[in-house]
């Protein structure tokens, strides 16, 4: 009869481990399916947002793409809409497009340059809209990445990119805190980032201005929160998106539309996470690249962002 130290003992101690390991991993992706279907597939709360008819939300950069799919499921829901952006020729356009559509839904616009206006510009901009019940804002615009490398961009072309993805949606956030917290109506602040921000070779600003939204919103949800402020904060990572001004690809499960993507961003509002990737062919793709290992990763990320600088050069020399 075999001993507790012999061969045979051990080797079956081992496979107990190896089963109860196995067991344990496979309830842990189990769980995690679930998780990821049940947050793709939840009702959202965005509603709770709109009690009355006097509901506003702010959208900067309505002008085209996500903005614009922003102010059409907005206004679809029943809110009235100011709409930001930096044309405002474009704006009237829009306005006036989007208020055929829903006769019943007030517009408003507001004009502001976010890559290079100031803090008192911001300032003016929302103390304008004081008569205003805002309820949501969402910090939609962003974009600027100009693909090149670092070193060869102008300290404008930095500042620009630095204003339109992070200062601007922080400081109109700022200006509006007051009229959100002190609101006796629940709030929400969703404010959109970018897939590619953590490694972003030749767009190192967009990337670092665009990871600092996801680090920025993280920290005043904490922090409103710890504050007894009646405000959701939600930052949505979003991925390849056409029909914008910088992508004009043929829609594919991959790669959506600027309404598609709005109406996946609104969808996720209320379901409890700081940061989520807001559709789920951006989560999808976003779970194969984080299993891959680091060094491949580095090297697939690097590749292609190397492909698209050549393809940059090569307009500029057609030019």
């Amino acid at each position: 009869m075999p001993g507790p130290h012999s061969p045979s003992a051990s080797s079956s101690m081992v496979e107990d481990i190896c089963s109860m390991v196995g067991a344990v991993t496979i309830v842990l992706m189990i769980w995690k399916f679930i998780r990821f279907i049940r947050l793709y597939t939840r009702s959202s709360s965005i509603k709770r947002y709109c009690k009355g008819k006097d509901a506003w939300a702010l959208v900067t950069g309505a002008s085209d793409g996500i903005g614009l799919g922003f102010a059409h499921e907005l206004a679809r829901l029943g809110f009235n809409v100011i709409l930001h952006g930096r044309d405002p020729t474009k704006l009237e356009g829009v306005q006036a497009r989007l208020q055929q559509n829903y006769p019943e839904v007030n517009f408003r616009i507001v004009v502001l340059d976010a890559s290079s206006t100031s803090h008192k510009q911001i300032d003016k901009l929302v103390a304008s809209l004081q008569d205003l019940h805002i309820t949501v804002l969402i910090n939609n615009v962003g974009g600027g990445a100009k693909i090149s490398p670092f070193e060869l961009l102008t300290a404008d072309e930095v500042d620009a990119v630095i204003n339109l993805n992070a200062r601007f949606p922080t400081l109109i956030t700022r200006a509006l805190l007051s009229k959100l917290t002190k609101s006796i109506r629940p709030s929400l602040i969703l404010t959109i980032g970018s897939a590619g921000d953590p490694v972003v070779p030749y767009a190192v600003t967009y990337g670092g201005s665009k990871a600092f939204n996801m680090a920025w919103s993280s920290s005043l949800k904490l922090e409103l929160k710890a504050e007894g402020n009646n405000v959701e904060v939600l930052a949505v990572s979003v991925g390849k998106v056409t029909e914008t001004a910088f992508c004009k690809d043929p829609v594919t499960f991959w790669t959506p539309d600027g309404r598609t993507m709005a109406r996946a961003a609104l969808q996720r509002v209320g379901c409890g996470k700081a940061v989520v990737v807001g559709y789920i062919g951006h989560a999808i793709q976003k779970f194969v690249l984080d299993i891959l290992p680091a060094s491949v990763f580095a090297s697939v990320v690097s590749s292609h962002m190397k492909m698209l600088r050549e393809k940059e050069r090569k307009k500029q020399k057609k030019r």
